[in-house]
């Protein structure tokens, strides 16, 4: 138990200074797109919400399948895992609309061509249902969760975070 507390504390801080500084050697590089210093919480928020989806993916069907398991991972314990997914998919969404800000509001032509021109508009993005898809999955699908027989149905969480993974990959 003390080896658990231990790792529990020194994983938290090495997850956001290792996500934070990735995310500002991004942040600070002058690729258009890229030089944004909305990165850091979002690279954060990024890994706790597709991590948290990763877990529910692969401990929603081990629940299933061992017995024991329902008495240790309950019902709660799934409808705690969707709010967290849903409060990250909503902060995940704010880091898609503020990338679209910042472009707008920036007035860089190179800013704006790599968010509408490169990966939003149908007509000029080859990848357009990607970033649409990715749309979907990560901010839509999440927002079930705001209902409670959603987020105390295990099927219905395991497929939104099906969707999650999909989207964040």
């Amino acid at each position: 138990m003390a080896a658990y507390g231990f790792f529990a504390a020194f994983a938290a801080p090495l997850v956001l200074s290792v996500h934070s500084v990735v995310s500002w050697d991004f942040a600070m590089a002058p690729t258009a797109g890229w030089h944004s210093t909305i990165f850091p919480p979002y690279f954060v928020a990024g890994a706790v919400f597709g991590g948290f989806a990763m877990v529910l993916l692969l401990l929603i069907p081990l629940r299933e399948l061992l017995a024991n398991m329902k008495d240790l991972l309950t019902l709660r314990h799934l409808e705690l895992m969707a709010k967290i997914l849903l409060v990250t998919g909503m902060m995940v969404g704010f880091a898609y609309g503020m990338e679209f800000f910042i472009a707008w509001y920036g007035a860089n032509e190179f800013e704006w061509y790599a968010f509408i021109g490169n990966r939003a508009n149908p007509e000029t993005a080859p990848y357009w249902w990607a970033y649409y898809t990715m749309i979907f999955c990560n901010v839509v699908t999440p927002q079930l969760f705001w209902f409670k027989k959603c987020r105390q149905n295990p099927a219905i969480i395991w497929i939104v975070a099906l969707f999650v993974t999909i989207g964040m990959w």
